[in-house]
């Protein structure tokens, strides 16, 4: 059967690359992604210019359909109290977003925020580098755990922003989504949320996902990350995963409305899951060995000193949430590199697609498909891989 006419055009559009007064959308190693450049507006524009049918079909599947199917007007009032938290810059960029892609502002800006406005993300972090690892290199991995209905299949993008102001950086995300869940940027910094509970959620403030990107376009090094959010009106519960720099460093920043309380790395790793540690029954709890965090130690201690590039953790049997595991990434900042399995749950499961972030942009890497590995036995579980590395 041949192809539609708008099926061939489209194929033909992302093969030979489509672009836009500085923005630009191709595939690369099997993934699309989406350059976009300039200032705020500019940036917005090229956005919704070069993904306006997916944008708009997005923000009808998750936001009216979707997380406003639970009450729709419930859904933006909480949004339009969380966009008076965004910065100047940012609202601008939606704004602009919202015009190319001919999609209502409101709905746009609470495709942005649903994720704080209705709670109920369980994701897992961690880093390790210097004695935990083989070579002193850091090496990050995260997964996002959510529900997407429906949109990671059609709308998973690498997003690649290079802003008028601020560091260069690419994230995993959808159409229509341009604050950050997995970023790394220019400077080697990696950035990634994952939801917390228990602590003190307001909507007066910061989005956890544009306290990300805030991040990963102004901080050069893991201190500078931590007083990002310092310095920051924050909103909901929140361990944020800030890794990277020269020398390399990492740390978990646990926050919520009130409160922030900096887990630095101990002995060369950290890692997280949807549970305060630091701010959790005065800063002595420990995580469950059941727990996913709990999981992610026992993997870093089996194999600590001779962690590498082989071994994904992130894939790791009790780690992710299968069932709603939308995007994994296994990240080695110190080469720009990233890699990252989306679109298909679980993304754990699939090849991961690498990428690296150059000066002229970026490219392609290898794919590489990593095994769960993990065993219920007496030892201590390693993930095994089965593909290439970069």
């Amino acid at each position: 059967m041949k192809p539609k006419p708008a099926c061939a055009l489209l194929a033909a559009l992302l093969l030979c690359g489509a672009a836009v007064a500085g923005g630009q959308l191709r595939e690369i190693n099997g993934y699309r992604v989406l350059s976009v450049e300039g200032t705020p507006r500019e940036m917005g524009l090229q956005h919704g210019t070069l993904l306006a049918a997916d944008v708009r079909r997005v923000v009808e599947d998750v936001v009216v359909k979707g997380a406003g199917g639970y009450g729709l007007e419930g859904l933006l009032a909480g949004a339009d109290v969380m966009e008076r938290y965004l910065p100047g810059d940012i609202r601008e960029e939606l704004r602009g977003l919202a015009e190319a892609a001919q999609v209502d502002y409101r709905q746009l800006v609470a495709l942005q925020l649903f994720g704080d406005v209705r709670r109920g993300e369980a994701c897992t972090s961690y880093a390790v580098f210097g004695p935990a690892t083989a070579t002193g290199e850091l090496i990050a991995g995260r997964n996002m755990d959510y529900w997407d209905y429906g949109a990671s299949e059609y709308a998973a993008i690498l997003l690649h922003v290079k802003p008028r102001d601020g560091h260069e950086f690419i994230t995993c995300s959808w159409a229509g989504i341009i604050n950050g869940w997995t970023a790394m940027n220019d400077a080697g910094i990696v950035c990634s949320n994952n939801s917390a509970y228990g602590g003190e959620d307001s909507l007066r403030g910061l989005s956890t996902c544009f306290m990300v990107r805030k991040v990963a376009q102004f901080a050069a090094s893991v201190d500078e990350g931590i007083q990002v959010v310092g310095a920051t009106p924050r909103a909901c519960g929140t361990n944020l995963l800030v890794a990277g720099g020269d020398p390399p460093d990492a740390a978990i920043v646990e926050y919520d409305h009130a409160r922030v309380a900096v887990r630095r790395a101990r002995e060369g790793y950290v890692a997280a899951d949807n549970s305060f540690v630091a701010l959790a029954s005065g800063g002595s709890a420990e995580p469950s060995e059941w727990s996913r965090h709990g999981t992610l130690l026992k993997l870093i201690r089996g194999a600590y000193g001779r962690i590498d590039r082989t071994m994904n953790f992130a894939a790791a049997q009790g780690v992710p949430i299968r069932s709603m595991n939308l995007h994994s990434a296994l990240v080695f900042p110190g080469d720009r590199v990233m890699y990252v399995s989306m679109g298909k749950a679980p993304a754990a499961d699939q090849p991961y697609h690498g990428y690296r972030l150059t000066t002229d942009g970026v490219v392609g890497l290898d794919t590489r498909q990593d095994s769960p590995g993990a065993r219920d036995d007496d030892e201590d579980p390693v993930p095994l891989s089965s593909g290439g590395t970069e």
